[in-house]
């Protein structure tokens, strides 16, 4: 799952529990109370509130059986299971971050919680598309940019990131550019035509209830061996705005 995991690249927090219930906190300021004004000597300092969220965040367990027999255990090298049980980690860290980029996406059920959408009517990426969206970070920085293939090739294509020295710097290295500072991943859960923006300082906290459990046993009667290994995880927003 490590090899393949790119959660920290838009995770804030990784907070883990030992039960299957968890409410979030989250601070909900006001643009009143985001300006920090000057305060009189012996008067009270303004507050901010941070409360638990009103919805519980929910967990979501991905797992796979791997079933052997006998014969295949005996005569065949264990590195090849090994590489069965990457494959498996592999699918479970990718339906983790599919849950991340639907809650990244609609919100995580509380109240406020869905993110600020921008769309527009052109059928083809503009540079001007990406200027607007990089204007509404006033009070963040727009860091991360979670994006398809076929719109990451889109971003590339524009005459503003296609210069010789992001062309050398991708063909030399196999690395995205950064379009306007903000480090673009490939994420195949994002859809065709959707650019996700996100400060990763703040946008997202990350639920682990069990980071990998694996059971195994043995059924005698035919003969086959059953490892079950699975991850339990869920995200919630901390500052939607």
């Amino acid at each position: 799952m490590e090899e393949n995991n790119i959660l920290p690249l838009m995770t804030a927090a990784e907070t883990r529990i030992s039960g299957m219930d968890y409410r979030s906190i989250a601070s909900t300021p006001t643009e009143e109370e985001k300006s920090l004004k000057m305060v009189a000597e012996g008067a009270m300092i303004p507050e901010t509130r941070v409360s638990a969220q009103e919805n519980l965040v929910k967990l979501h367990k991905r797992g796979r059986m791997l079933v052997a027999s006998y014969e295949a255990i005996r005569f065949q090298k264990l590195d090849l299971f090994a590489v069965t049980l990457r494959q498996i980690g592999a699918y479970i860290q990718k339906m983790h971050l599919q849950d991340a980029v639907d809650v990244l996406v609609n919100g995580d059920g509380s109240t406020g919680s869905a993110p600020a959408k921008l769309t527009t009517a052109a059928t083809t990426l503009a540079y001007s598309d990406l200027l607007t969206l990089w204007s509404k970070f006033t009070a963040y920085q727009m860091n991360t940019l979670l994006v398809n293939a076929k719109t990451a090739a889109a971003i590339l294509g524009l005459s503003a990131f296609s210069d010789p020295t992001t062309g050398l710097h991708f063909q030399n290295t196999g690395k995205l550019g950064t379009p306007l500072g903000a480090e673009m991943i490939l994420c195949d859960a994002v859809a065709d035509g959707t650019i996700i923006a996100l400060d990763r300082r703040y946008a997202l906290e990350m639920v682990v209830g069990d980071a990998v459990t694996v059971d195994a046993d043995r059924l005698i009667d035919c003969q086959l061996e059953r490892a079950a290994v699975s991850s339990t995880a869920g995200f919630s927003m901390i500052f939607p705005d």
